[in-house]
């Protein structure tokens, strides 16, 4: 029954039977399985490779200063941090999902078996980077510490990978239901959202670090030692206090105590306290549901019946309720809108974290940039007003259609669009909303960009006119708007077409949607066209982006006149 129920909530992760079905579907089904196959093994590439990279760095510096007996223990602490994080945001996304939970909860389960359920989704994520992140590590010490002929060596660190992940993955879910049990105002999924929302902001800003140190310490061997050999200086010396970790620890080493041990506690917490820990998670999600009900006096009902009321449009109220939704749910915001506002920190911080290696303060960096750009002839700022212009535009596009809104349109709406297309509504309404909502987005990132913009040209005193700089934010709204609204039309085109609206969980409709994949692509490309277009082909002057503009409002008029007729069809028919 747990298994059954595990696969309902797990719908739609971890299921390639979907991707390599796509071989049957002839011509355009391979293309697409190719792609989905290179793309999923870049993200994997990318990701361990960075991983392996400072793995080898950290066993390379431990063995200098002769201290490589504590690498077991700091990859085991690094992984655990990973973990722990990964495993707050899956928690917070997913700990209640709709009313769809309270649904299964009605069917004659117990209260340990849908917890254990609820346990397994987050569980078996956190196990698949767990086992990852403890195989590379190991590999990179055993291959060095010559233990990788040793069978107990591959056993302890799957054996340790299984155990830390059940462990944090528990001791979340009981911060979280200790939190919630005695504390039911905070049962609430606004509550749920701003606490995923910050780890995936924390999350980020971490991302960032890393990449920029990594391609800092390709050129700079003295950042390495300074920054991330301090941090491994004193993870080495905590570990000295704490000597059941370091015990523990030599599970990687093959010692079959710390493996039994392990084992022991992973044991205990998936036999014994999840089953446990059930009767509190149900109690805590008492409260959760969107829809209440109170009951009113007479005096009250009479008060709310001669009360003026203000109306609205059916648009605005439309247009509201879609905006609701996605800011709500944990799993359309994180995965979604809240690039839009993340996507400019990453980027000031990886510039940052530049300027920061270079050992210059921020007033000498500052003075140097303004004499360098005082230094500049002025015929040359024709073509800097013309690139920047271009960035600005680039940047407002890509955080602004990373929004996922129109590439999940009707995916979102799941089994409550039927609902939908059952109130007295044209069609067309329900459309135009979603369009606009997409839009909405482009729009911020527009005005975030502009704010940029601005800022630079106050803090590094560009020697510009004020009219020069109007013209810039001018010409790069129009060209980032016309793009946009392109491939606005197309994103919804592509969800309408198949939309995913048979879920249980959220994030099965935004994380794991392939609609959103081929956004991103769809979106890369036509802004690497672009880019290629205006710097190698096109005249390096602003009317040649107010060109390119206007052909794209010219092209998206029949797109968009074209895909609303199409999405009135084929909404009656989903």
């Amino acid at each position: 029954m747990i298994y059954k129920l595990f696969k309902i909530l797990n719908q739609g992760a971890y299921n390639f039977s979907g991707m390599f079905g796509e071989f049957k579907k002839g011509p355009k089904g391979i293309v697409k399985a190719i792609f989905l196959i290179l793309f999923t093994i870049y993200v994997f590439a990318v990701m361990i490779g960075m991983y392996t990279l400072y793995m080898i760095g950290t066993y390379k510096y431990l063995a200098e200063n002769g201290n490589q007996q504590f690498m077991p223990f700091i990859s085991m602490m690094v992984a655990l941090m990973v973990i722990m994080f990964f495993g707050f945001t899956s928690v917070a996304s997913t700990y209640y999902t709709g009313t769809g939970e309270e649904f299964l909860m009605s069917l004659p389960l117990t209260p340990g078996q849908f917890f254990g359920a609820k346990f397994a989704v987050s569980f078996v994520s956190d196990a698949i980077m767990g086992v990852g992140m403890f195989a590379i590590s190991s590999i990179v010490y055993g291959y060095n510490e010559g233990l990788l002929t040793n069978p107990l060596f591959y056993m302890g660190f799957l054996v340790t990978a299984l155990a830390f992940s059940l462990t944090a993955v528990f001791v979340i879910y009981l911060i979280f239901i200790l939190i919630l049990y005695f504390i039911p105002v905070l049962r609430k999924k606004k509550v749920m959202t701003v606490i995923a929302t910050i780890l995936l902001i924390a999350f980020c800003l971490f991302y960032a670090l890393l990449n920029s140190s990594v391609s800092i310490s390709f050129t700079n061997m003295e950042f390495i030692n300074d920054k991330v050999g301090t941090s491994i200086d004193k993870i080495s010396s905590w570990s000295s206090n704490v000597p059941v970790f370091m015990y523990i620890s030599g599970a990687l080493n093959g010692k079959i105590i710390p493996i039994l041990i392990l084992a022991a506690l992973g044991s205990l917490i998936l036999f014994v306290l999840v089953p446990l820990a059930g009767n509190m998670y149900i109690k805590s999600l008492n409260g959760f549901s969107d829809v209440k009900s109170k009951k009113i006096t007479s005096e009250k009902a009479e008060e709310v019946i001669k009360k003026d009321v203000r109306s609205v449009s059916i648009f605005h109220a439309l247009f509201v309720r879609d905006v609701r939704n996605v800011v709500r749910e944990p799993a359309f915001f994180a995965n979604g809108p809240l690039f839009v506002f993340i996507f400019p920190v990453i980027f000031l911080l990886s510039f940052s974290i530049g300027f920061i290696a270079s050992g210059q303060s921020i007033g000498e960096l500052l003075s140097d940039l303004q004499l360098s750009i005082l230094e500049i002839p002025a015929e040359k700022f024709v073509s800097i007003k013309y690139y920047v212009t271009l960035g600005g535009a680039a940047f407002t596009i890509f955080s602004g259609t990373f929004a996922n809104i129109a590439t999940t349109s009707f995916s979102r709406e799941g089994k409550s669009l039927n609902d939908l297309k059952a109130m007295p509504l044209k069609f067309d309404m329900i459309i135009k909303v979603k369009f606009w909502h997409a839009m909405l987005y482009v729009g911020i990132a527009d005005i975030i960009s502009i704010n940029i913009l601005i800022a630079a040209y106050l803090i590094f005193q560009v020697p510009l006119l004020l009219s020069e700089i109007i013209s810039i934010i001018l010409v790069m709204t129009i060209m980032s708007l016309a793009v946009s609204l392109l491939l606005i039309f197309i994103d919804m085109f592509i969800d309408t077409a198949h939309p995913k609206l048979n879920w249980e969980n959220p994030i099965t409709a935004s994380k794991q949607n392939l609609n959103v994949l081929w956004s991103m692509l769809l979106s890369m490309i036509t802004i690497g066209v672009v880019v290629l277009l205006l710097v190698f082909v096109l005249p390096k002057k602003l009317y040649a982006l107010v060109i390119l503009s206007l052909i794209y409002a010219i092209i998206s008029a029949p797109v968009g006149a074209g895909y609303f007729k199409y999405a009135e069809k084929r909404l009656k028919d989903m």
